[in-house]
């Protein structure tokens, strides 16, 4: 930050907003420097003795925390810059990206944000993803703003790139400054995104080891894997599950019906499935996606642990083994599957809808 000519509208800006501000959300498209205006104002803020919770919400890019979750950190001194590394809190969302995980992302920010302010935050600074065009992410901004209600949004534009989501604001009479996108921003390539998440991967799971555990205390909010009635092969009739395996594990509960087959190209007869039980959907999820899935681990109440990355899942015996570096592993009680798989050096080797519907 020392080494940033700070613009004298930034600090105008910084005057401004403190006076009266509880809520503050930064917007702006990816290299907009909307971390490093972040870090100015956390900086600037604290100088003058005000407690300003900073919430890190770019699930790509994290300044704070790991990739795919979102951050938080109470500062009430000017911070070092290895502060950045030390988050007081974070939530899994399970992506690099919010598409696909609105609700998720939706409810980790409304967390971390309430977080904030229980550990005695004055402001609280929200930094955002570059995700800002398409319909899906324009319905994102609208319900993250409507949620938050924020005193101040702040908009960093190179060429008006955002005045399409700016100007139904204003109308809707939220309080918008519009800032020129910082000339001193490190512009990454797609390359180096990836590479900076996977040293975040390699320094998380640095100390990781391999821990199998009981399916049976544990909850898949994805699934109803571990709380459905089980379902044997020999309880359905040979010609629907002609040449199919008998390895299936099945559950039903409701409507649904639950199937872990052990080969990813299964056929299902889905049709027959659905009529013979009389329900409406039949889920599969395919054992041999699962490994190196990233999911996060969760208490009781649903507050993150941390990560881990599935190693292997046998229904048969209720084992799930998981590679984590959770210490408290007995408090794990909900395991939320992400979209990502992480090999054991820290590179991203894919993504996956691990979960599919018929």
């Amino acid at each position: 930050m020392d080494n940033i000519c700070i613009a004298k509208e930034w600090e105008l800006v910084a005057d401004r907003i403190k006076q009266n501000a509880k809520t503050c959300i930064v917007l702006g498209s990816v290299n907009s420097g909307k971390s490093t205006f972040c870090k100015f104002l956390v900086r600037k803020w604290t100088a003058s003795k005000m407690c300003v919770g900073y919430v890190d919400s770019d699930v790509g890019q994290s300044t704070l925390g790991l990739p795919t979750t979102i951050s938080m950190k109470v500062f009430r001194d000017p911070p070092h810059p290895d502060d950045y590394s030390r988050p007081n809190g974070l939530h899994f969302v399970g992506n690099t990206s919010p598409e696909g995980f609105l609700l998720q992302t939706l409810h980790a920010l409304r967390i971390m944000v309430d977080t904030c302010f229980q550990q005695g935050s004055e402001i609280a600074l929200i930094d955002t993803t570059g995700f800002i065009d398409g319909p899906v992410a324009r319905i994102l901004k609208f319900y993250k703003i409507e949620m938050l209600k924020p005193q101040w949004i702040i908009a960093l534009q190179a060429q008006g790139e955002i005045e399409h989501l700016l100007r139904g604001y204003e109308r809707m009479g939220w309080q918008i400054i519009r800032l020129a996108s910082s000339k001193h921003v490190i512009v990454r390539s797609q390359a180096e995104r990836q590479r900076y998440r996977s040293e975040k991967y390699r320094a998380y799971f640095k100390r990781a080891r391999v821990i199998p555990y009981p399916v049976t205390k544990l909850v898949f909010p994805s699934s109803i894997l571990g709380v459905g009635q089980r379902v044997y092969p020999a309880d359905i009739p040979k010609e629907i599950l002609a040449n199919i395996s008998d390895c299936w594990y099945m559950e039903k509960s409701g409507s649904e019906l639950l199937i872990v087959a052990d080969q990813a190209d299964t056929i299902l007869p889905a049709d027959k499935l659905k009529k013979f039980f009389g329900i409406a959907t039949v889920v599969c999820i395919n054992k041999s996606e699962l490994k190196d899935l990233l999911v996060g681990l969760h208490d009781k109440r649903n507050n993150t642990l941390g990560l881990g990355t599935i190693v292997d899942l046998d229904p048969i015996t209720e084992t799930l083994t998981l590679f984590t570096p959770v210490q408290d592993t007995h408090k794990i009680v909900t395991v939320h599957l992400g979209a990502l798989k992480i090999g054991q050096g820290g590179n991203e080797t894919g993504k996956i809808k691990v979960i599919r519907y018929a």
